[in-house]
């Protein structure tokens, strides 16, 4: 498992929500939430209520109060499970752009990365609408999104992880930490496309594969930052 260093804004986050231990409350539970990702699909998010979602699940708003004090909290717990499921699949996909391309050349390699994890990240979206509609439209407050950038920093530092396996990692700054910079960037590509297009095009794909090389490009040549005297 990685470990994330948790720094002092991390620290100050809420308590999390807390999670059914009983088999029956975590059956009413899975079932809430399935209904609640249908209801997003079918009313969108300004309408939905815990009371609606309990009509809808036949689970008692009691019950569902216990553990998800507003709606807001649902939703963050649904997109949570879904951008761990795909920080998975983005694990999976750069393990498989080094371990099929061993005697690729440094710039190769970072292309065939970025490529990968970015139509990675595309199919995922395009597949699920309701962690596009939760993860590109959110997160709705400040414990979510630093909840987000916990699972962002998990593929980042596999990232940092194997660029250094390769050497390449000099010119990737930490602070800040410009690898999850980055893929906040891609996100926000593709909330363009969901939004316009309800879908991530092949347009938009290559908009971000463009952005990613040119970001990682100006890293490695330290170049358009501004200038020490329009710093000061």
């Amino acid at each position: 498992m990685i470990k994330i260093t948790s720094t002092s804004v991390l620290k100050k986050m809420t308590k999390k929500v807390s999670q059914p231990k009983q088999e029956r409350s975590q059956k009413r539970m899975d079932k809430m939430l399935a209904t609640t990702q249908e209801l997003l699909l079918s009313i969108g998010i300004e309408k939905i209520s815990i009371p609606e979602i309990a009509n809808a699940s036949g689970v008692p708003r009691t019950s569902i109060y216990q553990f998800f004090p507003t709606k807001y909290d649902i939703f963050r717990h649904i997109a949570l499970t879904h951008l761990n499921d795909l920080v998975k699949q983005l694990g999976q996909a750069a393990v498989r752009v080094l371990t099929e391309n061993p005697n690729a050349p440094i710039e190769v390699y970072g292309q065939l990365l970025s490529e990968s994890m970015i139509r990675t990240t595309a199919k995922y979206f395009n597949e699920s609408e309701t962690a596009s509609l939760l993860i590109l439209s959110g997160p709705f407050t400040r414990q979510a999104y630093l909840e987000y950038q916990i699972e962002l920093k998990k593929v980042s530092h596999g990232v940092r992880k194997a660029l250094e396996m390769i050497k390449v990692d000099e010119y990737v700054p930490q602070e800040p930490d410009t690898l999850t910079i980055l893929m906040e960037l891609v996100f926000t590509c593709m909330k363009h496309g969901y939004y316009n297009e309800s879908y991530i095009s092949e347009a938009i794909i290559q908009e971000a594969y463009r952005m990613t090389n040119a970001y990682l490009l100006a890293l490695k040549n330290n170049s358009f930052g501004f200038s020490e005297a329009s710093a000061s």
